[in-house]
């Protein structure tokens, strides 16, 4: 029994090492490698940042932890708030084609303000002992038994169901507005790796929800198996990501190098199409056009 244990430590440990090297890595690629004019590459490049410092954590345990445990993760839960409102703004400027540079949203606000009532509350709480006891400080009494570390996996999730809710909705308005009018191929790439990623991202979070938050607020005990096999849903996920990203970017350019060729071939074409009357310009002809027939 104990090698077992042992063994399914050390598989867990393996894991969220394998997970957040390859999270870490393939956030580093997106931000400085694989760049876009429009600054979008940034925020998912934070989105698998904070992926791998969900893997990461798995490393800690109370042997190898720089501080009390359960403080420790208090104060690393709130990291995971932006995690939503990073692929909120994603999606957003990805859709309406945002290239203004990127600045501090006030969807960011509240984790702002959560990573600092929680940091307040644990310097009022806590204090450490020279020998690595944890002591109730006498300034704070009763903040001990305040328990922020058990709601904020509560908070979280609301949160995360929030968002969710916005993202799915602001998908399906573009996706009805592209049944109207025809969209260039490359807008409908951009929408289908969108989609995709919402639905990535939503199916952990209900697998973790179902296996990991439930049981923790129903007081059943959380096994490094559940764990291990919410990480490892997780992971294979980014892998199935990163292909299917590496696909619609393949995709992407060859449909940019067949526009280009068709270009050259066609410029008298493509210059005639780029002089098209817009809407506005259509619509005054029309009014014009039924002024004449009053007149006449």
């Amino acid at each position: 029994m104990n090698e077992l244990s042992t063994f399914l430590t050390q598989g867990y440990w393996w894991l969220s090492l394998l997970g957040g090297i390859h999270c870490i890595g393939l956030g580093l690629y997106i931000r400085y490698i694989y760049r876009d004019s429009s600054g979008n590459h940034k925020l998912l490049a934070g989105l698998f940042s904070l992926m791998a410092l969900y893997f990461f954590t798995g490393m800690l345990n109370r042997d190898n932890s720089p501080a009390p445990i359960h403080l420790l993760f208090t104060l690393i839960i709130p990291v995971y708030f932006l995690l939503m409102p990073l692929l909120y703004l994603y999606c957003y400027r990805s859709l309406h084609n945002i290239r203004v540079p990127i600045s501090l949203s006030k969807h960011f606000y509240l984790p702002i303000l959560i990573a600092i009532v929680i940091f307040v509350v644990s310097l009022l709480s806590y204090d450490f002992a020279p020998d690595g006891e944890l002591l109730q400080n006498s300034a704070g009494p009763g903040l001990m038994d305040f328990k922020i570390g058990a709601a904020l996996p509560a908070l979280l999730s609301l949160q995360t169901g929030f968002y969710f809710i916005l993202i799915i909705q602001m998908l399906r308005k573009y996706r009805g507005r592209s049944g109207r009018v025809h969209l260039e191929s490359l807008k409908d790439i951009k929408f289908r790796w969108l989609l995709v990623l919402t639905l990535a991202m939503m199916s952990n979070w209900l697998v973790r929800t179902v296996l990991v938050i439930l049981p923790f607020y129903m007081g059943d005990q959380i096994s490094e198996v559940t764990q291990a096999f919410t990480r490892l849903i997780l992971l294979l996920t980014v892998y199935l990501l990163a292909l299917y990203g590496l696909q619609q970017i393949t995709k992407a350019a060859y449909l940019r190098g067949r526009f280009m060729r068709q270009s050259e071939q066609n410029p008298t074409r493509t210059k005639a199409s780029s002089q098209l009357l817009n809407s506005e310009e259509l619509n005054y002809l029309q009014q014009l056009m039924q002024e004449d027939k009053k007149h006449n």
